[in-house]
């Protein structure tokens, strides 16, 4: 049986999932001497080639770490993107290149560095969720452009041909014109970095090549998804994916849309044709927060750029036909949201921000009421691990706070207080104990939990211990049947503040039988111990309440110490190790896309021992015990050559279980230089050898032998002149693997295609007419429909004729207008240009073309 695949996009998909230790060969490859060079941020340099750029970054699950990140400033050299010929330079905007991203900027250039270490931190994520890499990633990098002011953003989008500029209402901006992520700025970091990463996100799948339509919850889903993030700026940490996170929370927007629209199944959610950010996260995490859900959502991604779906219908069709049992899914879907239990309560439109596991208040252009962070566990409460609860790095122990311990007869919370040294002695910060909302409150945050608009929590039931301008311990039980007390700080505490390069003041607090015990401590000072009594009512409100953070008139940081369960994850916590990107770290995740894919692929015929090995898998990604779950898939690869032999006549199935990728592609550093290639990648544990032969029309290139080692790409470069002989060529690929025959067959176009562009205009004079002729290519997807404008300049007049149209995807459309003129009026300084205003993907687009008329000859 033959293994046939129609290929319109840039990827193709067998044995899925790149992979970061691949090497790289090549037919055509020349030995170079590695240049060591040092990047520079002040000096414009020539581009460096991304393979002499370094990004290492450490990953472990879904946190990434900088290891050593390489960042260049290019100035006006415009760097070769996918987004080549479609994006331009900006007045007043710098290029600054990274090893996989390049970023047209006005801002400085160590805020530029900043976002391009962001970009190199989230990328191992983008290749885990989408489980495949643009194949040109190696010489090509992905465009952004961040600006300074909307002002600003709009002058570069209306450079890069958008006559519209930016979107009123929205963070950010990915164009499927040109594929460049525009991020628009905002007062808010973690929604600056929130943007960044979800527009990123969507210019990743752009360059993955040809990306189609798809419902929102998949764009819009994953990007949300990812973004919903933590960053730790001292370590430069980022934890992406999160389903815990208190700042800027999707997770709470999707269970309030569960509960708005009466807990809609994942087809209602699929086919919904209004816009919910909270319903697509939700359906998105629960997808990947599953071992087996997780590869059908790669196959899906990886099926709908095959198919260049253009539908909801279309779209549904292919998940529901990836997905074995889709009533088992529904129903898993509406148990795991109902388990969802989020140990977090805040305003995501408040002034709150986090850096790390440091709490902090920003500077607002808004009128904000007061806002607490709340916490939903209590004192007396023993603490669990619970997967996904505050899934992001604990934080670092502290010598100024006691252990915090939930419980116990006597639990103990703590806080550490980070100031900023120029604002010492401004405002003051803590921690709120036995918290009950007050009726308005609690009406006010149900109705808009996301701003918490007429919300005051100032006003409910409380214990507030706070420092007040840096020399005040404040205990303020008035909202609990107490009083105001304040003690003034020792003066050691206070000149030890105050000369610290980074001030920080720990307070701990202990529930005691009858009394609050607290101490405050800081560095090179004595400890500072009060004991406030407690009514027994008092005390059971602080034990059997839930707490929280609070601050006004300043932007220090607050780290709450509060014995949450992350400490208790029996998973290693050690961030300096390297694991796989997907939640649980799993090695074999890869492995387990290779059976999801051959399972579906022989759907009815799949072999009982292909579903039992997928399912080990799936077991082995939740074992906790490493070394276990390492010695599981080796189990699973030792079985190879027996479950090679049960696929013997699955052709299909087994090409997809070998692991061994084939792809139709272009391959280049410029788009000069551009070769499409044949790109085999080993992704099994065993050398293969095969032959592969190319085919355009009934011409057939001579048969060209292949040998790929374990773990090894190989780049053939497919010969130009059989190109030349049609639209289509297909590449006929035979090898051994395990002992057993498979072919795989694909075929791509002839030419690389680029999606709407003018691509090409010309001018030709003939018995006294002049015809101008447009060539406009149509978009990857979705309708285009606007107007040309063909102007012709000559003896000083200018005429115009303008004319409508419409492109569908992929279409090719020539269009031409005729000009009645005179050789003599054309005789000198004659040019003519044409330009086009279309909708391409709800944006305007203006392109435009314009050559000068030189005659070869006229007839006197």
């Amino acid at each position: 049986m033959k293994l046939k695949l129609s290929m319109l996009s840039a990827a193709v998909l067998l044995g899925a999932c790149s992979q970061t230790n691949i090497t790289t060969t090549s037919s055509l490859v020349q030995t170079e001497t590695e240049i060591v060079q040092k990047y520079r941020l002040n000096t414009v340099q020539a581009i460096p080639a991304p393979k002499d750029m370094k990004a290492d970054v450490i990953v472990h699950g879904r946190v990434s770490t900088v290891e050593e990140i390489d960042v260049a400033y290019v100035g006006k050299q415009i760097p070769f993107t996918f987004s080549d010929g479609k994006v331009e330079n900006t007045a007043g905007f710098e290029w600054y290149v990274s090893k996989h991203f390049a970023l047209k900027t006005d801002y400085p250039a160590q805020r530029a560095k900043f976002f391009l270490e962001l970009l190199e931190l989230s990328y191992p994520y983008y290749v885990e969720y989408f489980g495949m890499e643009p194949p040109n990633i190696d010489q090509q990098r992905i465009a952004s452009t961040y600006a300074t002011s909307n002002d600003r953003l709009r002058d570069a989008m209306f450079d890069d041909g958008f006559n519209r500029g930016i979107h009123h209402t929205a963070g950010g901006e990915a164009m499927y014109y040109n594929w460049v992520g525009y991020s628009f700025p905002t007062e808010r970091p973690q929604h600056q970095r929130y943007i960044s990463i979800h527009e990123t996100m969507h210019s990743y799948q752009m360059a993955l090549g040809n990306y189609p339509w798809t419902p929102s919850w998949h764009g819009e889903g994953l990007g949300d998804s990812t973004a919903n993030h933590n960053f730790d700026s001292a370590k430069k940490q980022l934890t992406v994916f999160g389903h815990d996170v208190p700042i800027f929370d999707m997770m709470s927007w999707g269970l309030h849309s569960y509960k708005k629209y009466q807990q809609p199944t994942i087809v209602e959610i699929h086919n919904r044709k209004r816009f919910d950010r909270g319903l697509n996260v939700l359906f998105v995490q629960f997808m990947y927060n599953n071992p087996e859900y997780s590869q059908y959502m790669k196959i899906y991604h990886q099926e709908v750029m095959r198919l260049q779906t253009d539908s909801r219908e279309k779209s549904l069709e292919v998940l529901q036909a990836i997905v074995p049992d889709w009533e088992a899914l529904e129903a898993n879907f509406k148990k795991w949201v109902a388990n969802i239990d989020e140990t977090h309560v805040v305003a995501s439109r408040g002034q709150w921000e986090m850096d790390g596991n440091m709490f902090y208040k920003r500077k607002s252009n808004y009128d904000y009421a007061p806002q607490r962070v709340g916490f939903t566990m209590t004192p007396s409460e023993t603490p669990s691990y619970r997967p996904f609860a505050i899934d992001f790095p604990r934080p670092d122990a502290s010598e100024l706070v006691l252990d915090a311990k939930r419980g116990i007869k006597e639990p103990i919370l703590a806080y550490v207080l980070s100031y900023q040294k120029d604002t010492l002695s401004k405002g003051k910060l803590g921690m709120a104990l036995g918290v009950k909302l007050t009726k308005e409150n609690s009406e006010a945050i149900s109705k808009d939990y996301r701003s918490w608009k007429g919300a005051n929590t100032d006003l409910d039931e409380q214990v507030r211990i706070e420092v007040k301008a840096a020399n005040t311990l404040q205990i303020d039980s008035r909202n609990l049947s107490g009083k105001l007390s304040e003690y003034k700080l020792p003066t050691d505490i206070v000149e030890s503040l105050a000369t610290q390069d980074k001030p920080e003041l720990g307070v701990s607090m202990a529930i005691k039988a009858s009394s609050l015990e607290i101490i405050v401590k800081t560095a090179n000072a004595q400890a500072f111990k009060v004991s406030e009594a407690l009514t027994e009512q008092q005390k059971t409100a602080l034990l059997n309440r839930p707490f929280g953070l609070i601050s006004s008139d300043n932007q220090h940081g607050i780290t709450p110490y509060i014995d949450d369960g992350r400490e208790l994850n029996p998973r290693s916590t050690d961030y300096s190790k390297a694991t796989a990107a997907n939640a649980w770290g799993f090695t074999g995740d890869k492995l387990a896309q290779r059976f999801a894919r051959a399972n579906w692929k022989a759907g009815k015929n799949t072999p009982t021992q292909w579903r039992e090995a997928f399912n080990r898998l799936n077991v082995a990604a939740l074992n906790t015990n490493q070394s276990e779950s390492i010695a599981e898939v080796a189990a699973v690869n030792a079985l190879m050559p027996e479950l090679a032999k049960q696929g013997a006549n699955l052709n299909e199935a087994l090409a997809e279980l070998s692991g061994i990728q084939l792809q139709l592609d272009w391959l280049g550093h410029s788009a000069n230089n551009m070769k499409q290639n044949a790109i085999i990648t080993n992704h099994s544990q065993q050398d293969i050898s095969g032959t592969i032969q190319f085919t355009v029309n009934d011409q057939v290139s001579k048969l060209l032998p292949v040998l790929a080692k374990a773990g090894e790409k190989i780049n053939i470069i497919v010969p130009e002149k059989l190109l030349a002989q049609g639209n289509t060529v297909v590449a006929t690929f035979d090898y051994i693997w395990q002992q057993q025959g498979i072919k795989q067959v694909l075929q791509q176009k002839t030419k690389q295609y680029h999606g709407y562009e003018l691509a090409g205009i010309s001018g030709d004079f003939a018995n006294d007419i002049f015809t101008m002729k447009a060539k406009v290519h149509g978009p990857f997807a979705g309708k285009t429909e606007g107007e040309i404008t063909f102007n012709f300049y000559h003896s000083g007049k200018k005429e115009t004729i303008e004319q409508a149209f419409s492109l569908k995807p992929y279409e090719v459309l020539e269009l031409s207008q005729n000009f009645k003129v005179t050789e003599k009026e054309i005789d000198h300084d004659a040019w003519f240009e044409i330009s086009v205003v279309a909708e391409v993907d709800g944006e305007p687009v203006l392109v435009r073309k314009r050559l000068p008329y030189i005659p070869q000859k006229f007839n006197r």
